[in-house]
């Protein structure tokens, strides 16, 4: 699956604006922009200025998080659990984490390595 910005931010915004009960009117009017360039924004035919995107975030009180940290595979709990961590980790804490990831992806590619090996003879 290809993943597409623009659908994302679309869903995103949608996706608030329909928690709070608003209506595209009614975001329109409170952003000071039309509401066919709501309706665009939200189908993804283009994206919001810079200017418009942080009011519409403002206005539906959405975390920024919500457009960083989030993946199309967003339902996976262990990816989500792990880029939180690395997220909020320390400058030394994410050194740390490198190296034991590198570690463990080293390890893993040679233990995979090694069990090619046994299988051939």
């Amino acid at each position: 699956m290809i993943f597409d910005d623009k659908k994302y931010i679309a869903k995103k915004i949608k996706e608030y604006r329909k928690k709070l009960g608003v209506t595209q009117a009614e975001l329109a009017e409170k952003i000071d922009i039309g509401t066919k360039q709501i309706s665009r924004i939200e189908v993804g035919d283009f994206y919001p200025s810079l200017n418009t995107f942080f009011k519409i975030v403002e206005t539906l009180n959405i975390d920024l998080n919500e457009f960083i940290t989030n993946t199309p595979n967003e339902k996976n709990k262990t990816r989500k659990k792990l880029i939180n961590i690395i997220y909020n980790a320390s400058e030394e804490e994410l050194h740390f984490y490198d190296r034991l990831i590198t570690f463990a992806n080293d390890e893993s590619a040679e233990l995979k390595k090694n069990l090619m090996l046994k299988r051939v003879y």
